[in-house]
């Protein structure tokens, strides 16, 4: 597996410790995008800047440790965690497995070690993906169904300009109306097409062939103003033909 690219988002509350991590990652040609130290720093970067996997100390500071961290990362972004300990006792094992992890280091560790287990989650984590992607591209390429309180609302794929996120909704806009949809915004990235449509911030997705411009850290819709992350530009720039 090629590791070029590959994001990773470190969660260590000692920061000497996740520099060294940190240094040696990049040296092998990882990206890291941050260093957290709590739950709502490691929320917060997950949102952000959607790292292929997450390097998870089980004991950082605040309230939340790790464990209860990673479960709620995976439960809602589906990214895959490696658990890294000082405890080896089987109590925090058992308690780690209810997060359903990818790896489990025990410290001290090599970076080598730290490598592989990440490109083996990364492996294993695709391998997940693949029946669900091939399952949904067969047969919500060209409909889906989206639930709005009650209701099943069926939704063109081609008639979504765009969506955004709002808290746990998803607002769905067509030229036609705008659905209110009770899922989180990557789990309808998900159900699309990923040729037609992008993520460009953590709270819009928008269909490629609805851009009309791009200006500064915006694109333009048929004249709404719709925000571009700065984590998400570059994405959207190799996406696009431009001359």
């Amino acid at each position: 597996m090629v590791v070029g690219n590959k994001k990773v988002l470190i969660v260590e509350d000692e920061f000497s410790i996740a520099l060294d991590i940190k240094i040696s990652l990049e040296k092998l040609g990882y990206v890291v995008v941050g260093i957290a130290s709590n739950y709502n720093e490691a929320i917060g970067y997950v949102e952000e800047t959607t790292p292929d996997a997450v390097v998870m100390d089980i004991n950082i500071s605040g309230e939340k440790n790790g464990i209860v961290t990673a479960t709620d990362i995976y439960d809602k972004y589906k990214t895959p965690i490696v658990f890294l300990t000082a405890y080896g006792d089987d109590n925090t094992f058992k308690e780690a497995l209810q997060s359903r992890p990818f790896g489990f280091l025990l410290k001290p560790f090599n970076i080598k070690e730290l490598s592989f287990t990440i490109q083996i989650a990364l492996q294993k984590h695709q391998e997940n993906k693949a029946p669900k992607e091939t399952k949904t591209s067969n047969k919500l390429s060209e409909t889906i169904f989206v639930k709005d309180k009650s209701l099943l609302i069926r939704v063109k794929v081609d008639d979504i300009l765009w969506a955004e996120a709002m808290d746990n909704y998803t607002q769905i806009v067509t030229k036609e109306k705008k659905i209110l949809a009770n899922m989180f915004l990557k789990e309808l990235y998900e159900k699309v097409p990923q040729d037609k449509f992008l993520r460009i911030h953590r709270s819009y997705m928008v269909a490629l062939n609805k851009i009309d411009k791009i200006e500064n850290r915006f694109v333009f819709i048929e004249e709404h103003k719709i925000p571009i992350s700065k984590a998400y530009k570059s994405q959207l720039l190799e996406r696009l033909d431009i001359l």
